[in-house]
């Protein structure tokens, strides 16, 4: 019995012996591929130390030299006004209306140093700066950013945007009556404030500024005084040439897809008239872009100001907005409308628009390259003080360099 026992172990200890020692045919397939790939990575490594030998034992190329040339840019833009009001001494003819310089260039890794000279036919092609300033990205390791010198004031969308890089040939009656002809430039300062937040862009801007002319928000326009040389103009009838100017601006951008942005933003500014009046101006202002493809694109935004002027406990307010909608089907093509509603900046009484003037445009752009580009805009414009008219404006505009580029732009 006891030797049947020993032979049935043996006999099972060999079976279980045979099991283990046979060999997994999917196991070893896969410590085969395993060893394939070593050896393949072996040979590569072998290969890129030897490139790597032979042109460490090649000679240096020399350096490429080192220059302080800015980039340099020219924008031109002429237009042309045809209009059925004949009164108008610049209906019906082409001119150049303004060219811009752009000097561009880092000064040091984190600061960037911006200057636009602009040549205008308003003032016989005479040169002026209109923006020199250096923008500091970022202050030692804080989340805090600066803007120093002359330069286009970040209050609302369509103010900071140079005329060239706009949707349309005009600016919107509300930037017109309530900020002035030109748009609202002044020298100061600004500090920026990049808010930590997920899935939220948001920046924080504030500024102070000296008025200058150009601020001088609210200035009569061409459709106040008509027949009036602009010298003749008070440029401080909005604000005291020379007061200080506040402003804020906070921007919210919210993530939501690779297809879709909104942007939001809400802007501010207090000052004083040459009387000691306090002035203020609000703005809102959105805009939200729908992208369809690699050149096609849905744009809506619009903007809404209020100007307050208060004097000796009475408050007078003035608004006006517009309303935006553009559609790219491709890289050349752009159409767009536009509905304009603006009242007129309060300046003093005897001279007071109360009524609104409104515009109705249609946009037809065509862009030959990225940089320069054929428009036609039809513009019903409805002055609060005098009759309705219709325009049709055609502008050319060409360009190159970086500054001319619409990246440059936030539409």
């Amino acid at each position: 019995m006891r030797t049947f026992l020993l032979t049935v172990l043996l006999l099972a200890c060999g079976a279980v012996g045979f099991a283990l020692a046979a060999p997994d045919p999917a196991l070893q397939a896969e410590i085969e591929a395993l060893k394939t790939q070593i050896q393949q990575m072996t040979e590569r490594l072998r290969e890129l130390e030897q490139k790597m030998a032979e042109q460490e034992a090649q000679p240096p190329a020399p350096a490429a030299p080192v220059t302080n040339l800015p980039q340099i840019s020219v924008v031109a833009n002429g237009s042309a006004l045809f209009q059925d009001r004949k009164r108008d001494e610049n209906r019906n003819r082409f001119e150049q209306s303004e060219i811009e310089i752009a000097f561009q260039s880092f000064v040091y890794p984190s600061i960037r140093f911006d200057t636009i000279v602009a040549f205008d036919k308003e003032k016989h092609f005479s040169g002026s700066v209109e923006e020199a300033y250096a923008t500091i990205i970022q202050l030692g390791n804080t989340p805090l950013g600066a803007r120093l010198g002359r330069m286009r004031l970040p209050f609302g969308r369509v103010n900071p945007i140079h005329p060239h890089q706009l949707l349309y040939s005009d600016l919107p009656l509300p930037l017109v009556n309530l900020l002035g002809d030109h748009g609202a430039i002044s020298n100061g300062g600004t500090l920026s404030y990049l808010i930590p937040a997920r899935n939220l862009y948001a920046d924080l801007r504030v500024g102070l500024f000296t008025l200058e002319g150009h601020a001088a928000l609210g200035v009569p326009h061409e459709h106040e005084h008509e027949g009036e040389a602009e010298e003749e103009h008070d440029p401080a009838q909005f604000g005291a040439e020379g007061q200080l100017l506040r402003m804020a601006r906070l921007t919210l951008a919210p993530v939501i897809n690779p297809d879709n942005e909104l942007e939001i933003g809400l802007s501010g500014l207090t000052t004083k008239a040459v009387n000691g009046d306090n002035l203020r101006v609000l703005g809102v202002d959105f805009q939200y872009r729908r992208f369809y493809g690699a050149a096609q694109r849905l744009l809506l935004s619009g903007e809404w100001f209020q100007h307050r002027r208060e004097s000796a406990g009475r408050g007078v307010n003035r608004q006006g907005y517009y309303l935006l909608a553009s559609y790219k089907p491709d890289r050349y093509w752009e159409y767009g409308v536009r509905y304009d509603w603006s009242q007129r900046a309060y300046l003093h009484e005897e001279d007071d628009v109360t009524g609104a003037d409104r515009a109705l445009s249609a946009i037809l752009t065509y862009r030959l390259n990225e940089q320069s580009y054929l428009r036609l805009q039809w513009r019903n414009l409805k002055p609060a003080d005098d009759d309705m008219r219709n325009e049709l404006i055609f502008q050319l505009m060409f360009g190159f360099g970086p500054h001319s580029h619409p990246l440059e732009s936030t539409q």
